[in-house]
């Protein structure tokens, strides 16, 4: 699975996460959870290395994407 279609899920579940009641304090830390969950879930033959830095950029590139976009709209 590519690392754009990662992003995309982990940015759609931490939303999810968000709306049903998890403070947006704890929103990056989630993002990042999840985007481990789904690495190791997507794990193939790459080494744990590789998977858990994919899984980290992943959680911070999604929780930087709705930071930015929070910054642009100005909500």
């Amino acid at each position: 699975m590519q690392i754009t279609l990662i992003v995309a899920i982990v940015t759609g579940l931490t939303e999810v996460i968000k709306r049903i009641g998890l403070p947006t304090k704890f929103a990056p830390l989630t993002a990042i959870a999840i985007g481990l969950i789904i690495s190791f879930l997507n794990r193939g033959a790459l080494p744990t290395d590789i998977v858990i830095m994919t899984g980290i950029v992943a959680g911070l590139t999604s929780a930087g994407l709705y930071s930015g976009t929070k910054a642009v709209i100005g909500k």
